[in-house]
């Protein structure tokens, strides 16, 4: 039996320094929304977030042209490759998410459960944003055979 392949999983996967440079961030802008900061601060860090995210995932489907080029060329659909980016955008912003939330419970004692909703909520919405541009370019590879 077959298992079916999904574009998120062709090609290299995200250096662990580019994950971490994705995560950071997500997870400092969670901690700041828990905290209850306001202001300018949320706003340049969420702002920070995005700037990473999109670096990372346009680093990432740099990386994979060739191999979606190929997914294509097998009859991978555009929305397929977009969807499969994004997937892997909203994976990586869930951890950062969980991983501001965690800080936030173990190290400054705070769990409010509404800001705990939002900031999910805001690390998954924050990363697929960041993510929007590079998926719309991995959709955009055309097929190609392989080369000589």
């Amino acid at each position: 039996m077959s298992v079916p392949v999904h574009p998120i999983h062709a090609g290299p996967r995200m250096s662990l320094p580019a994950l971490a440079g994705t995560l950071v961030p997500i997870a400092f802008c969670v901690v700041l929304t828990i905290a209850g900061s306001t202001g300018w601060w949320v706003l340049t860090v969420l702002l920070v977030s995005e700037i990473a995210v999109y670096q990372s995932f346009s680093a990432l489907v740099r990386r994979r042209r060739r191999d979606l080029a190929l997914l294509r060329c097998f009859g991978a659909s555009r929305g397929q490759v977009f969807a499969g980016v994004l997937t892997e955008a909203a994976w990586c912003g869930l951890a950062g998410a969980l991983l501001g939330l965690g800080f936030c419970m173990i190290a400054l004692g705070l769990y409010k459960f509404d800001s705990a909703i939002f900031a999910l909520l805001m690390g998954v919405g924050g990363a697929v944003v960041g993510a929007f541009v590079p998926a719309f370019r991995a959709s955009r590879v055309p097929p190609a055979g392989p080369r000589r």
